[in-house]
């Protein structure tokens, strides 16, 4: 049964990372439709916090039963989703988008360090193998070794790039941390009030009042509400809590093939081999990693 459950938290990683690599290209497409980015971030994350509120609406009974500690925590832990779209977001007006994807995926590296540092829990060899091995091919798949990256490099970029993997490796983390006791759905509508919250301060919602949903952003903002903010949140509420900061960290990698084939298909950006063979090396890394860690489980209660 344990063996099973460990599996499901697994898949519901990889499914919750395969959803926010389906956000890149859905924002591209709404940029094109002629949407600013104030507007496609803060109406996707009102209407995803609403929607699971409403989705948690079984559980609301069992508000009274948490305490107001982990409310806060609960609140704080998913301001650190709204950061990461935000600065990420930002990060793309400053770089190419393939090199704006390499920086946020330093998270493949820092929820390791992140582990170490607050636990002393120095990472195994598979998991260090996985990483790198995902690492290599997130160069690859990046265009950052063939030289594809057409756009300027800026300082701004990077700084604002790396603060969103420092984010999505924090919010990561307290996925797995915070609360584990309440439902899944509900902890995942309380951090997305914090996400609400830290957008709708930095970008303040005018889109409520300016027209712009009635004129086509509202489907933008079901879409980008969906994939970025209520299944990401729930699947990795119900997953990460059975799984170690860096295994979670090295699963939620399957982002960058995701944003590739989705890339492809709707917007025909073309790829080349070079970055085909990163995709195979990231989805290697994971399966080595945990392959390998499944393994040293097994021998570790054969010897006990």
């Amino acid at each position: 049964m344990e063996k099973n459950n460990r599996w499901k938290a697994v898949v519901y990683v990889l499914l919750g990372a395969a959803s926010y690599g389906v956000l890149s290209t859905v924002v591209k497409l709404a940029y094109a439709g002629g949407f600013t980015a104030a507007e496609v971030t803060g109406s996707q994350v009102l209407l995803g916090c609403a929607a699971m509120w409403l989705l948690s609406a079984p559980y609301w009974n069992r508000i009274r039963e948490i305490s107001v500690i982990s409310m806060l925590k609960m609140i704080g832990s998913g301001v650190f989703t709204g950061l990461t779209g935000i600065f990420y977001y930002q990060s793309l007006q400053h770089l190419d988008a393939s090199f704006a994807v390499l920086l946020l995926f330093q998270f493949t590296w820092m929820g390791m360090a992140l582990e170490w540092l607050l636990h002393g829990k120095r990472p195994g060899r598979p998991q260090a193998s996985g990483a790198v091995v995902v690492w290599v091919g997130t160069l690859l798949a990046s265009g950052l070794l063939e030289g594809r990256l057409a756009g300027k490099v800026e300082w701004l970029g990077i700084a604002l790039g790396l603060i969103s993997a420092v984010c999505y490796t924090l919010f990561i983390y307290f996925s797995g941390k915070v609360a584990v006791e309440v439902p899944p759905s509900l902890r995942s509508a309380w951090m997305l009030a914090g996400a609400a919250l830290v957008v709708s301060i930095v970008y303040p919602p005018h889109f409520l009042w300016n027209g712009a949903l009635l004129h086509g952003l509202w489907g933008w903002a079901v879409v980008l509400g969906l994939f970025g903010m209520v299944l990401p949140p729930y699947l990795f509420a119900k997953g990460a809590p059975k799984l170690n900061t860096g295994l979670t960290a090295i699963l939620g990698s399957v982002e960058l093939p995701v944003v590739l084939i989705c890339s492809s298909l709707l917007l025909q950006e073309s790829s080349d081999a070079a970055q085909w063979i990163g995709v195979a090396l990231i989805l290697g890394g994971i399966v080595i990693s945990e392959w390998y860690s499944r393994m040293e489980g097994k021998l570790g209660s054969l010897t006990s």
